[in-house]
């Protein structure tokens, strides 16, 4: 069984690109060696200018739970000072999954 975990970010106005950048980067570094690691998705909404979504995907419960307490923090304390809020962060189990990704013409 595959969890995901959907971590919603809202920054201060004018914040979101450099601290979202920062974000991606520091746990996209970390994140691809821990174990359980399956896959992320990394999105800036074009509706709200000022959140964005990560979605990452762990095989089991104790990975996704380690990775929060382990990864997503201390990534999360790198930006505190350009968030509004603490990020709302969601639990699930995959049900089904398809993903094409076409390349550039």
């Amino acid at each position: 069984m595959v969890l995901a975990r959907i971590a919603k970010f809202s920054f201060k106005k004018g914040k979101r690109e450099e601290a979202f950048a920062e974000l991606d980067l520091t746990l996209n570094m970390q994140v691809r060696n821990a174990k359980g690691f399956r896959g992320f998705i990394s999105m800036i909404s074009e509706d709200a200018k000022n959140e964005a979504t990560i979605i990452t995907l762990w095989e089991d419960q104790i990975s996704l739970v380690s990775s929060e307490n382990e990864l997503l923090s201390v990534a999360v304390k790198k930006i505190l000072n350009s968030l509004e809020k603490e990020p709302a962060v969601e639990h699930l189990k995959i049900f089904s999954t398809e993903m094409f990704m076409q390349s550039p013409s």
